[in-house]
C-alpha cells in the first residue's frame, strides 16, 4: 500500500510545480500588458499653442465614440476632403470599423467581430462639424487648441489613412450618417482590437501635439478626460473680430 501512496503524494507534487511556472508566467504576462498600456509615454515632439499661434480642433463624444472638428481652413485649397465639401467651413471626421460603423451600433456580435481579426475600416466625414456631430446623440464636446504646426501634422495624419482613387478623389463607400451633408470614405488601416476608433482618434491628437496615452483610450470618455488634463481647452480671442469666425 506505500507504494501506491508515494505516488499519488509525488503526483501531487509535480502538479503543485507545475502550477507555479502557470502561474509566474500569467503574472508576467498581465504585466507586461498593463506596463504597455498605460506606461508612461513620451510627449509629442510638436510645438504648443501659444498667443496667435493656435487652431481650435473640437472632440465630440457620446463617451463611447469619438469624432474631432477641424476648420477646413487648415486643409489645402486642393485637399480632396476640401473638393468634395467645397461649401464647407469644418469638417467632423470619424474612423472606425467598416461594417459596425455602418450599423446603428446595437449588434454586439458585430461590435465583437470588428475586434477580432483585424478588419477593414472608413472615414465618415461631415460638414459642418458642429451641427453634424449631432448625429452621434447627447455628446460632449471638447475644445482642443493645437498649434499651427500640430495642425498641419493633424492634416498629414488624416492624408495617411485617407485613400484615393486614380484622379486623386476620395473613393466613397457608402452615405453617411448626416444626411445629404457626410460619406464614408475608404481608409488604409485595420481596425482591431489595439486600434480602435479612439486609439485611432488619440494617435491623431497626438499627431497635433496632444499629450495623450493613445494605447488605452478605448472609450472616448476616458480619452476626453486625459485631453482636458493635458491640453489648453480653447485658443485665445486675441480681438472681437476673431469672435466671428465658426466653430469647427
Amino acid at each position: 500500500m506505500g507504494v501506491p501512496g508515494e505516488t499519488t503524494n509525488g503526483g501531487r507534487r509535480l502538479s503543485t510545480l507545475s502550477r507555479r511556472p502557470l502561474a509566474a508566467v500569467l503574472t508576467v504576462l498581465v504585466f507586461s500588458v498593463l506596463a504597455y498600456l498605460y506606461g508612461p509615454v513620451p510627449a509629442p515632439n510638436v510645438p504648443q499653442p501659444i498667443g496667435r499661434d493656435c487652431v481650435e480642433l473640437h472632440l465630440y463624444s457620446n463617451g463611447f465614440h469619438s469624432d474631432i472638428g477641424a476648420p477646413a481652413s487648415i486643409f489645402p485649397e486642393d485637399h480632396p476632403l476640401r473638393r468634395m465639401f467645397p461649401d464647407a467651413q469644418s469638417f467632423l471626421i470619424g474612423w472606425g470599423d467598416e461594417a459596425f460603423y455602418y450599423s446603428d451600433g446595437t449588434d454586439l456580435m458585430l461590435g465583437l467581430d470588428a475586434l477580432i481579426p483585424p478588419s477593414a475600416s472608413v472615414f465618415h466625414i461631415a460638414y459642418n462639424a458642429a451641427p453634424a456631430s449631432a448625429y452621434l446623440g447627447p455628446n460632449d464636446d471638447t475644445a482642443v487648441a493645437v498649434s499651427q504646426e500640430g495642425a498641419r501634422r493633424f492634416v498629414a495624419f488624416i492624408d495617411r489613412f485617407l485613400m484615393l482613387d486614380a484622379q486623386g478623389n476620395p473613393i466613397k463607400t457608402s452615405n453617411g450618417k448626416y444626411v445629404g451633408r457626410s460619406a464614408f470614405l475608404r481608409s488604409r488601416g485595420s481596425f482591431h482590437l489595439l486600434q480602435v476608433c479612439n486609439q485611432w482618434m488619440a494617435r491623431a491628437l497626438r499627431a497635433a501635439g496632444v499629450n495623450v496615452n493613445a494605447r488605452a483610450a478605448w472609450l472616448a470618455g476616458p480619452l476626453v478626460r486625459q485631453v482636458r488634463h493635458v491640453q489648453p481647452t480653447a485658443c485665445p480671442i486675441p480681438d472681437s473680430a476673431s469672435r466671428t469666425q465658426p466653430r469647427p
